[in-house]
């Protein structure tokens, strides 16, 4: 049975919380640990989590990796298209459940959530190559100590 007063305060923690009218992409990363005993279980709860989450209309991206210095340590990659998209993915059920065994399976909660904005990337105006200016065999003789010819 989900525990529901879990739920609602992980969904109200600052972490989760959206701007909906923010209009562009929502990145977001997720470090969550495994109980010791409960990787397997945490692992299978995450890929459950992952099948359901990329059916999702606002879904861009949802990719889970495993840490492989740090047994247990998983984190979740997810992009939603904007923040109705991810306001929308925290009202799903299948999100509702996964937040819910997360005390049972993981040390983390929703503090674990970092949601992300991109670093932008000034283009760089492309410059032109500096002009060849011919070198006549004489100057080029002299540029190597052999005098001129």
């Amino acid at each position: 049975m989900p525990d529901n007063d879990f739920v609602t305060a992980s969904l109200q923690h600052g972490n989760l919380q959206v701007d909906i009218t923010d209009p562009g992409p929502r990145p977001m990363i997720a470090i969550l640990d495994a109980k010791p005993d409960m990787v397997e279980e945490f692992r299978d709860s995450i890929i459950e989590l992952v099948r359901a989450v990329r059916t999702e209309p606002g879904c861009v991206a949802f990719t889970a990796y495993q840490a492989r210095d740090l047994p247990g340590r998983f984190y979740l990659y997810e992009i939603y298209t904007d923040a109705a998209a991810f306001a929308a993915h925290l009202a799903t059920d299948h999100t509702h459940a996964f937040i819910a065994s997360i005390p049972g399976l993981s040390t983390g909660g929703p503090g674990s959530l970092i949601q992300l904005d991109e670093v932008p990337i000034p283009t760089v105006a492309a410059t032109s190559p500096a002009p060849t200016v011919p070198v006549s065999r004489r100057a080029w003789g002299r540029a190597k100590g052999r005098g001129g010819a």
